[in-house]
């Protein structure tokens, strides 16, 4: 759990400072990070294809907010080295407003780092929001790849 919290601490630090170092120190070198449920699923695969995803990802959505929240609502240890974490996330606009959807993220760690992460989005619960941006954030792209 701490080394998510490190992770994810970092990753909130790198969308105000730009300096990725940090997040990358997290991952191990071959880590894996899935994203399901959503139109922008993928699979990236090793540590700087994961810290460029992050950087396109972040520049052409979340940089392009008024409003940006990503809040941890509870963790469930899964096993060794494996938890998940409930999330919710909300993006806006001053001119538009803001939506808000949960995101459910498993991570997988050893030694070396974070060696899976895995962003699952509920489609059901997630289908609001995705209508939502599509209609009031046309310029926003939240893609991976």
């Amino acid at each position: 759990m701490a080394r998510f919290l490190n992770y994810f601490e970092s990753f909130e630090a790198a969308l105000h400072s730009g300096d990725w170092d940090l997040v990358g120190s997290c991952l191990a070198e071959n880590a894996r990070y899935t994203v399901t449920g959503v139109p922008f699923a993928c699979e990236v695969e090793g540590r700087a294809a994961i810290l460029r995803a992050f950087r396109k990802s972040t520049a052409a959505f979340d940089a392009t907010m008024d409003f940006r929240l990503l809040e941890i609502q509870s963790m469930t240890r899964l096993g060794p080295g494996r938890i998940r974490a409930e999330l919710i996330s909300g993006y806006g606009r001053n001119a538009t407003g803001a939506t808000t959807a949960p995101v459910s993220v498993e991570v997988q760690a050893d030694e070396r780092g974070i060696v899976e992460l895995r962003d699952s989005y509920d489609q059901e619960l997630t289908e609001p929001a995705l209508l939502w941006i599509a209609m009031n954030l046309g310029d926003a792209d939240p893609s991976y790849v």
